[in-house]
């Protein structure tokens, strides 16, 4: 029997309960099998679909973690500075001994211009 035409439809979990579901319809060549075209189609499929949901939801709760740890060791670096900063003024050592800097908001907010798009900035095709 000669397969002309290959219908591959594939549904992947992407996490939280989520699925998605991809699919291709190929014309194989003369040498490959029927198990080499799906295999290749399901590797496709997986290409397309991306990171997965639980996956980003994990690298987002490690970096969630990773923020928390940093803004412990600033807090505890920010009592020992004015500890020391204290310490210094009261001795007599340095009576103008600043308070450690505020690092807060270094990063500025980004800014949304417009979200309207008017008739005029769309371009066919995009």
């Amino acid at each position: 029997m000669k397969i002309k035409l290959v219908h591959a439809h594939f549904l992947i979990s992407i996490g939280d309960y989520s699925n998605e579901r991809i699919g291709f319809t190929v014309e194989p060549e003369d040498e490959e099998t029927l198990e080499q075209v799906v295999a290749a189609l399901r590797a496709e499929a997986i290409k397309v679909v991306g990171t997965k949901a639980n996956e980003l939801y994990d690298l987002r709760s490690t970096l969630k973690k990773q923020c928390y740890e940093v803004e412990k060791r600033l807090i505890k670096a920010r009592n020992e500075w004015d500890a020391t900063a204290e310490f210094l003024k009261t001795q007599g050592i340095k009576p103008d001994a600043p308070p450690m800097p505020q690092f807060n908001n270094l990063l500025s907010a980004v800014k949304v211009e417009e979200e309207l798009v008017s008739e005029a900035e769309i371009v066919d095709g995009f």
